[in-house]
């Protein structure tokens, strides 16, 4: 799996999340970059804060409001996602909750990694160098991007090769 990463640079922190999400809604193809949501599971009211591709949100988006895949259905699907400034969603389908990824990592597991290792230095390095790139296992992969994203550093993967997480600039389309 690969990530890349991107930069925005603003004042204020939620407007580069905000920023960063968009970007990675607006996305396409098979290097999808990664983003952060809060996801609140209707059936046991549990709400956490998950990464997950822009492409399995819209997917779990088109499965929770049986959204079709036609040219209606697609616009339906990217405005709910990208009009949502907080990123948060309600989900109550098994289906949609289960595209999103949301086992694939506890929030005990995000913890671990991030007293393991320091994220904002090496947001630091990946600021000063403007590229950056590591082999991860599926998990720590997303992990990785899941703390990059909350420090302003967006990540993407090729979903065709896997494994590497790669650095997105704020001038890589």
């Amino acid at each position: 799996m690969a990530l890349l990463i991107s930069l925005s640079f603003t004042k204020d922190d939620s407007d580069i999340l905000y920023q960063n999400y968009v970007r990675a809604i607006n996305n396409g193809g098979t290097f999808q970059f990664f983003l952060v949501v809060k996801i609140k599971n209707l059936n046991t009211n549990k709400v956490r804060e998950i990464c997950t591709k822009a492409n399995f949100l819209q997917g779990a988006i088109h499965r929770e409001y049986n959204i079709d895949y036609d040219e209606r259905g697609i616009i339906k699907a990217y405005q709910t996602a990208i009009k949502n400034k907080n990123r948060y969603f309600e989900f109550k389908n098994d289906s949609a909750i289960a595209n999103l990824g949301i086992e694939d990592y506890s929030e005990n597991d995000l913890k671990k990694l991030q007293s393991r290792i320091n994220f904002n230095l090496l947001t630091q390095k990946i600021k000063k160098n403007q590229k950056w790139s590591s082999y991860l296992d599926h998990k720590e992969l997303k992990m990785y991007a899941h703390a990059l994203f909350n420090l302003g550093i967006l990540t993407g993967e090729n979903s065709c090769f896997g494994g590497t997480l790669i650095y997105v600039s704020p001038k890589s389309n």
